[in-house]
């Protein structure tokens, strides 16, 4: 990756980090269905798991996503449970 893409995606990786708070993304995942109460299960750690951990969610089965998110944040989710969330 060239310097000047990499300085971009750094800019960009902060400006989404300032814009999207943990709380601000608790609020919009409980907004949308992606969290419909209190759990071990943070928005921010789904959150990380669609936008950072994983460039491929839409071919990555449930049970790598869920391998993936154990493995990162510690937080351990049935495939069931992931596709729940994706599917509300």
């Amino acid at each position: 990756m060239s310097r000047d893409v990499s300085d971009e995606l750094n800019l960009f990786s902060l400006e989404l980090q300032q814009s999207l708070s943990p709380y601000v993304l608790k609020q919009l995942a409980k907004k949308v269905g992606f969290v419909q109460r209190s759990s071990k299960y943070q928005a921010k750690d789904l959150f990380a798991l669609c936008v950072w951990l994983s460039q491929k969610v839409a071919n990555t089965s449930l049970t790598q996503l869920c391998c993936c998110l154990e493995s990162s944040t510690g937080v351990l989710m049935s495939p069931e449970g992931l596709n729940q969330r994706f599917n509300p």
